[in-house]
């Protein structure tokens, strides 16, 4: 019982040591450690020497009386008496506790990467950027080259295909080319000859024309013509326009919603220059004059709140108007 009884002690310092570290890191010493040693050594010279020689009583000097006396002021068996004296004695004033700081820490400058973060305008989630730190750990540095380039390929075919779909109007009525617009120098060109080069070259101009135009690429004026000549056109213009809608909703055809004020746009892509150079993009609408009812001559105005009446109603139905003075 005793056996256990002491380990059972051993386990419960072992955990107490974990958890708040040893006794004398507390500022108390801890004399379960001399008793244990003192005992082993003796039980290693009693086991060694058999216990039948009288030699080993006189080399053996005894207790100390210090030792004694905390051992007697404990309660509890003799042989344990010493394990459990780890607090200190009644009475006694309780020490401060002592820390030592020897540990002493440089302050660390942010690293470049972490600056670079700082300084662009959006900063990246944790998230995402320990993904990337996981994703650039797995590639070598010929990987890591490798997919460089291969971004920058992908950069480049993204913009191709942008630049395709927004100039494919032009390139749909310019798919076949006559005899005069192939030569044995062009023969083999895939890029846009003739008038869709001319067109492509001109939209190019004016989407980076856009940028800080207030007419988003348009000329401010249109080009000069007679004015007849501009007149019929525009009639021709908007009754195509008329037609094309007219049987689109015969034949349950949803067409794409134009802006207001705006014309819809048949004759995109085809030709050497922009229509809307010579006629615009707007059609123009006569003054609406706004139906007002019938004019008669009433009492009142009627609003939402009931029928209001002014004073000077009033008046003017009981002839107390203003007269003129003869």
């Amino acid at each position: 019982m005793s056996d256990d009884y002491a380990r059972a002690l051993e386990i419960q310092r072992r955990n107490f040591e974990a958890q708040f570290g040893s006794l004398e890191s507390m500022g108390f010493l801890d004399k379960t450690v001399q008793p244990e040693d003192s005992s082993s050594e003796s039980e290693h010279s009693a086991s060694g020497s058999g216990g039948s020689s009288s030699g080993d009583e006189d080399k053996f000097g005894g207790f100390d009386s210090a030792s004694e006396e905390d051992s007697s002021d404990l309660p509890g068996p003799t042989s344990q008496r010493g394990k459990l004296s780890v607090t200190p004695k009644i009475g006694s004033v309780a020490k401060p506790k002592v820390v030592l700081l020897t540990e002493q820490f440089t302050p660390l400058a942010p690293p470049k990467k972490d600056r670079r973060l700082a300084r662009s305008g959006r900063v990246p989630t944790i998230r995402e950027q320990e993904e990337k730190q996981r994703q650039l750990s797995k590639l070598t540095k010929k990987q890591q080259q490798q997919a460089a380039k291969e971004d920058l390929e992908n950069l480049e075919n993204d913009l191709k295909l942008q630049r395709l779909l927004s100039e494919s109007h032009i390139l749909a009525h310019n798919v076949e080319h006559s005899g005069a617009d192939l030569t044995l120098q062009t023969i083999d060109y895939e890029a846009p000859v003739g008038n869709a080069r001319r067109r492509i070259l001109d939209q190019r101009i004016r989407e980076a024309a856009a940028v800080n135009s207030a007419t988003r690429g348009l000329p401010k004026k249109l080009e000069k013509m007679p004015m007849g000549m501009r007149k019929g056109m525009i009639r021709a213009r908007d009754n195509r326009v008329a037609d094309y809608e007219r049987e689109a909703k015969e034949a349950g055809i949803i067409l794409s919603r134009v802006k207001k004020g705006e014309v819809r746009n048949l004759d995109q892509g085809r030709g050497a220059t922009l229509v809307s150079d010579r006629l615009g993009v707007g059609k123009k609408e006569g003054r609406r004059i706004r139906d007002r009812g019938l004019r008669i001559n009433s009492v009142g105005k009627s609003t939402r709140n009931g029928l209001r009446i002014s004073q000077l109603e009033i008046d003017r139905v009981n002839n107390m108007g203003n007269r003129r003075r003869k």
